[in-house]
This record gives structure tokens, sequence and C-alpha cells, in this order.
């Protein structure tokens, strides 16, 4: 008899883990709160962004290892679920560290001058800042993904329970029981706890607190609905913060524009969980900020609203994630902190070996180890233009 996992979470860590797991005869039941990819997730939207770039050498090499993976899962699904598009990332104080980090793993960067900035991102006001632009980077076709490889995983007869809530975690001595709200139970030899913001109702049956706190972030697409295609064809883009003005973080959507937001949450989530607080309503203030940010900076964007998005994201306690063993048939992946869809492909591969009793990269391991935090360890306060989304 093959062994047996239960994944709560269909996200963007939670759905691809599954799929590899079912690929490697597992039998694999994932839950889900809500639906995968639906408007309550931390996974919702066309696309997310990705890139190398990082002011840390050993992210920018995990980040690396995501390039593979996403080649790797394009195969599997028969679908590309990543394009291509180059990234600009412009700063003062971050530059030589990206620069530095790309360089040792390997990946060719271009300097641009702080007047030649429009020659890489078409319409984009100089501000007397230089950049880098980062050819290996663009998009997750996260929507995509979601869709594809949950068909891939029920195809090949993973069990999908959406609409289904966990409650409880119960590590036993050959096997783990968790806990439903519907009073019902499941039981298996592994589980993997991917839920997002909704980890944190869990961490008590694994004796564990962590600094987890979710927020609620607004993204805005523009283009001409006119047009077609409605934007123009741009990379991504870092714009890191400036005096009291926030970064911002965008990408192209699809066909259907230009993605921006600012890297500054909305607020957090009430009560520091998911709980009942499933407000998603537009906030038209930010709206408007973000309109005004295009129109000032991002000239060659039509600064008209295609489409708004609210959604969640989960910060840690120092803004890396949290992922590792914390019982014999338990392992933990949450503290996305906003970056989560860069390492889907990857966390599929990463999360099953773990399952399957595997260490995993030394360091990695080392950083992002949920016992690195202590019981009364703060939550993160400072947020870095990291590109989330």
């Amino acid at each position: 008899m093959s062994d047996t996992a239960i994944v709560i979470g269909a996200g963007a860590w939670g759905l691809p883990t599954s799929l590899q797991l079912q690929d490697r005869g597992w039998r694999v039941t994932l839950i889900e709160r809500f639906d995968a990819g639906g408007p309550y997730a931390s996974s919702g939207g066309s696309t997310r962004l990705w890139r190398l770039a990082d002011t840390r050498v050993w992210r920018a090499r995990a980040m690396l290892g995501t390039l593979g993976a996403m080649e790797r899962l394009s195969e599997r699904l028969g679908t590309p679920v990543f394009r291509r598009t180059g990234l600009l990332w412009r700063d003062h104080s971050s530059l030589p560290d990206v620069a530095q980090a790309l360089v040792s793993i390997g990946q060719p960067v271009e300097r641009v001058a702080a007047d030649r900035v429009a020659e890489r991102f078409a319409g984009l006001r100089p501000d007397g800042r230089d950049a880098l632009f980062v050819e290996q980077a663009g998009v997750v076709l996260a929507d995509r993904l979601l869709r594809e490889a949950l068909a891939a995983f029920t195809a090949t007869g993973g069990r999908y329970r959406p609409s289904t809530r966990a409650t409880g975690i119960e590590p036993g001595v050959r096997s783990v029981r968790v806990a439903l709200a519907d009073g019902d139970a499941l039981e298996a030899d592994q589980v993997l706890v991917a839920a997002g913001p909704g980890t944190a109702e869990l961490l008590p049956g694994l004796d564990l607190a962590l600094p987890l706190t979710p927020y609620i972030e607004q993204v805005v697409t523009l283009g001409d609905p006119a047009a077609s295609p409605p934007a123009p064809d741009l990379p991504g883009l870092i714009d890191c913060p400036t005096g009291d003005a926030p970064g911002v973080y965008a990408m192209p959507n699809g066909a259907a524009g230009y993605k921006v937001g600012l890297d500054q949450p909305l607020r957090p989530l009430a009560g520091g969980t998911l709980g009942d607080d499933l407000d998603r309503a537009e906030h038209p203030r930010r709206t408007e900020q973000i309109c005004a940010r295009v129109e000032r900076d991002l000239t060659a964007v039509p600064p008209r609203v295609l489409t708004t998005q609210v959604c969640t994201w989960t910060d840690s306690g120092d803004g890396d994630f949290i992922v590792g063993r914390t019982h014999p048939g338990v392992v933990l992946a949450c503290g996305d902190s906003g970056e989560g869809f860069k390492y889907a492909a990857f966390m599929g591969e990463y999360l099953a070996d773990l399952i399957e009793g595997g260490a995993g990269d030394p360091e990695f391991q080392r950083r992002w180890r949920p016992g690195r935090f202590g019981r009364d360890t703060p939550p993160r306060t400072r947020f870095d233009a990291i590109g989330r989304h």
C-alpha cells in the first residue's frame, strides 16, 4: 500500500506539492478552506512577479532553483507556467548588493544610468536614481498554474476537498490526525501545512507559537480598455522607496493590462488569523494613490483602472519563509512574506522531498527552519520593496 498524505491549503505551495506527491506514488488528500485561487486565497490573480534579483546571495541562489522547477512543471502540465519579461530594479543603496548577488550565481546584469531608464522601461520618469536591468525575470502565470496543477492532480487520482476547513492537528506516533470544522477527521502518514493565513489557528496542536502576521494588500491593473493589447508590453519593475514614498512593484498581467501595487499593506488581517475577516472590498483611496503614481512615473501605462484585486499575504518575523519538519509526521510551510508564488514550482519539489524524509538544502534548512523563532519574537514592522504579487 502506498504512503498517504494530507495537504492543507490548495495554494501556490500546497497544490504543486500535492501533484508532486501524487506523481511519486503517494495517496494524497488536498483540503482547502475555500477554493484554489478563489477570492479569499493568497494565491489568486493572473500573474505574479518572478525574478532572480535580490540583495542576498543565498536568496538569489534559491530563486535560481525556481527556473528549472518552473520549466519542469511546465513540461509536466503541457503548458508554460511562466513568461520571461525582464525586470528593472531602481534604487540607490541596494544596487551593489543586487548586482553582486546576481554575479555570484553566474547571471548577467546591466547597469542603467538614471537618465536612460526609459530606454529599458518605456515611459519611466527619471528621478536621479540608477537602475539594474535583469534579463532572468518575468511573471508566473498564477491562475494557469493553479488551474492546470489541480486538473493534473485530480486526473491522476488525487482527492481534492474544497470548502473544507482544518481546525486542528494531532501528531501521533505512527500517523497524524487532522480535525475538520464539520466534526469529521482525516488521518494520514504525513501532513503538510501550507494554509497561508489560516496556519496560525493550527499551530497550537503542534505546540508552536510563530510570529505570523497576515495582511490585506491591493493591486490595480491599468490600461486602455479600447486598445488591444490594453497596455504596452513592459518588463517587471521594482521601484524602491524614496523618502516618504512607498516602493512600487509592477508587472504585465497577461492580456489584461499592467498590474501595479504599492509596497505597503492596507491593513493587518483582523485578529491576526484568517478567522472571519473576509472583507476583500476595493479601497478607493489606494486605487487613487496607485493611479496617481502611474500617471506621474509610468507614463506609458494608461492610468485607467481595468480591475482591482484585494488579497492576503502572511509575513514572518524576519521576512523569510518558515519551512521545515516540526514533528515526525508534519511539515510546515508558511510565512510566504508576499513572495510565495515566485517559489511555487520550486516548493512543489522541495516540500515533496521533505515529506519523503529528505533534509533539504543545508542553507535553506538553516534559514527557513521553524525553530529559529522564540515564543516572544515580535512581528516585523518594516517592509522593503521586494516585489510582492
